[in-house]
């Protein structure tokens, strides 16, 4: 935002240099980064933040100054006479969009002189680096500099049937704007139209077919307030910035339009001549609620670190314009201007305060107390993920919640609902939320794959989001992508619930429902009767080089279910005894119902019991498979007998022929 030093002097009475009072605006949070000079004048070269728009307009800065150099701010009044013509009887205005235009004025002034701009204008716009044009434009570029409110004007006689409709553009429609680029305009842009075709693109550039020319004698002044989100998408759609949609995109005053409207008018009039027609059209689709916010001095003090008197907190406020409705002992009650839409919490207030008062007149050495507070198991369970993946040489990374709509994207492995698409997406190929971590996943890898880098292992603790009956429902999960085996990555998700000290067995059924995994390579993981994740050997339809393997899991059942209480136990003085076994069983029965059914055997003296082998050969028949563990037997008080060893085994191989049919397999 640049400004000029002489004009700013207008609106605020102050002794100071250029450089002083760029020092003063960089003091209270409006960091000037250059201060140039200009003929007899000054440029000064101000960054404002997204969140301040109210200082896009001089106006607004001069209201920054005055509040930091103790001056009272002076607004120029505005006086003009209309003719007995209404404005009704030369234009037509229809708001069909009136959430995109939440307010739209028009005033006309017919019989102007177009013709070259004040002197005063032109060297106040050229020393903030706009080129003069003609007193009709230089004057709307002067307002709006001014005010920090757009405004444009249209050639009325060139308004097909003096019609103006505030609507969407429609299919095929284009424009070509005033700098000559020609546009093509899509459904969800909103534009000004007459009867016959779009005059302008709402809150981004005017058309050229309407735009004022030595020949204009009628003019038709365009004041109003857009959508924020809307102007932005729609100016990176087409690829057009402006000035205007500069300030739009940042949100307008939407109390101030009538007074910039008011302030242009009576420089068209003192101008450039003409009639002004009596009143002026203004639609609103509602007023705007002011907000009342109270700021206590007992906060004030505590946050700060500094005792304000409150005298001194209600001449800084009032002089930014905040309205002091009741101011009761260390209770004040304000109303928040309309063109500070920024500020809304009590928080909010104390920082104005802090920055006027001057950040340096607040000690550094405060006694401000600092309570800690412990971790919450949430946080304990991602670190313990993160130490354990990283330790393992895997990467974290970070993808996006909006997703396209892809097939891949579509992968739910959660809910047998549909995705959740977006109402206005930013952007039209990213509109739906994701149901699943993997499709990112696998994304990443493919790009790393395309870039030389074949073989990786990464992981992601994120949000997705499933179809709820009112709001979506929310889900953490952790996914793992590794070019490995199904074991190997089976045994690293089993190792992690061993860190996380999962209390209960994990069982693994096979898994055949999703596209991701090849049907004989994969399988749910589940705990206590619920899912808590899956993981598979990925399909040849993803493309990937080498040989890969997926896992998503639910966090939140982790998060649970997780147990970091530690037990210690004396180490048995005896020694254990191991006996490897293989049994022959049916090929459909799985290793967990092996483990269910040693546990149900209730052997007294078992410990531990591991997989290590399965088998189909020869020496098995057909239909069955050979499947061999390890069994661990120890006593704490004793060591044991082999008959005892025996008769402990005896029990767990009629227990699992009892169960599953089970045979010992001959050597």
């Amino acid at each position: 935002m640049k400004i000029s030093y002489n004009w700013l002097k207008e609106y605020v009475y102050f002794y100071l240099s250029p450089e002083e009072v760029a020092d003063r605006l960089t003091k209270v949070g409006l960091v000037v980064a250059d201060v140039k000079p200009v003929e007899d004048d000054f440029c000064l070269d101000i960054e404002v933040t997204s969140n301040r728009p109210d200082c896009l307009g001089i106006i607004g800065i001069a209201r920054e100054v005055a509040a930091a150099v103790g001056g009272s701010l002076r607004i120029p009044e505005i006086h003009f006479v209309t003719a007995s013509d209404e404005i009704s009887t030369f234009i037509n205005i229809t708001l069909e969009e009136p959430i995109l235009c939440p307010r739209y004025t028009a005033r006309i002034i017919r019989h102007v002189t177009v013709e070259s701009s004040p002197e005063f204008i032109q060297k106040r716009l050229k020393c903030i680096g706009l080129r003069p044009v003609n007193n009709i434009v230089d004057i709307t570029n002067y307002v709006m500099m001014q005010t920090g409110q757009p405004l444009h004007v249209f050639d009325l006689d060139k308004l097909t049937e003096q019609k103006i409709i505030v609507r969407k553009a429609r299919s095929g429609e284009e424009i070509v704007t005033i700098n000559g680029a020609r546009r093509a305009l899509f459904h969800d842009m909103l534009v000004i139209a007459d009867s016959r075709r779009p005059v302008a693109i709402a809150g981004v550039m005017g058309g050229k077919e309407t735009e004022v020319s030595e020949s204009t004698r009628n003019i038709l002044l365009e004041c109003a307030q857009f959508e924020p989100r809307q102007v932005r998408r729609t100016s990176r759609a087409l690829g057009i910035a402006s000035d205007s949609s500069y300030r739009f995109e940042r949100g307008t005053d939407p109390e101030g339009i009538d007074r910039a409207s008011q302030g242009a008018v009576q420089l068209f009039k003192d101008h450039a001549g003409g009639e002004i027609a009596g009143g002026a059209i203004d639609i609103r689709t509602g007023r705007h609620e002011t907000k009342k916010i109270t700021l206590r001095m007992e906060r004030l003090h505590k946050v700060l670190g500094v005792e304000i008197k409150r005298d001194v907190a209600v001449d800084i406020l009032t002089k930014l314009q905040f309205t002091v409705l009741n101011d009761v002992d260390n209770f004040i009650d304000l109303e928040v201007p309309s063109f500070r839409g920024d500020v809304y919490r009590e928080i909010d207030l104390i920082e104005e305060v802090a920055r006027i008062y001057g950040y340096n007149n607040i000690p550094t050495k405060t006694s401000i107390s600092i309570r800690g507070s412990a971790r919450s198991k949430y946080e304990i369970v991602e670190d313990t993920i993160r130490r354990f993946l990283t330790g393992l040489g895997f990467y974290e990374v970070k993808t996006f919640s909006i997703v396209d709509t892809s097939p891949l994207q579509s992968v739910n492995l959660w809910s047998d609902k549909g995705s959740i698409d977006i109402a206005n997406p930013l952007r039209q190929e990213e509109s739906r939320l994701r149901t699943s971590l993997l499709p990112s996943l696998i994304t990443t890898k493919r790009y790393n794959m395309d870039h030389g880098t074949e073989r990786v292992k990464i992981y992601e603790i994120a949000r997705i989001y499933l179809a709820g009956n009112t709001l979506p429902e929310e889900k953490a999960c952790l996914a793992i992508v590794a070019d490995t085996d199904f074991l190997t990555l089976k045994g690293i998700v089993e190792s992690l619930f061993q860190n996380l000290g999962m209390p209960l067995k994990q069982e693994w059924t096979g898994f055949n429902e999703s596209k991701l995994f090849l049907d004989e390579r994969s399988a749910s993981i589940q705990m206590d009767n619920t899912v808590l994740g899956y993981l598979g050997e990925v399909t040849g339809e993803l493309g990937f080089k080498t040989q890969s393997c997926l896992a998503e899991i639910d966090l939140d059942i982790l998060i649970e279910k997780s147990l970091f209480a530690k037990k210690y136990q004396k180490i048995p003085p005896y020694p254990p005894v191991f006996r490897d076994l293989a049994i022959i069983v049916n090929e459909e029965v799985t290793w967990s119902s092996v483990e269910k059914c040693v546990a149900e055997a209730k052997a007294a003296l078992l410990k531990e019991m591991h997989f290590f082998d399965v088998y189909y050969g020869k020496q098995v028949p057909a239909g069955k498979k050979s499947i061999a563990f390890n069994l661990c037997f120890q006593a704490q008080d004793r060591t044991l007998t082999n008959e005892e060893v025996d008769s402990s085994q005896k029990i767990i191989l009629d227990t699992l022929y009892k169960i599953l049919g089970a045979e010992l397999r001959k050597a």
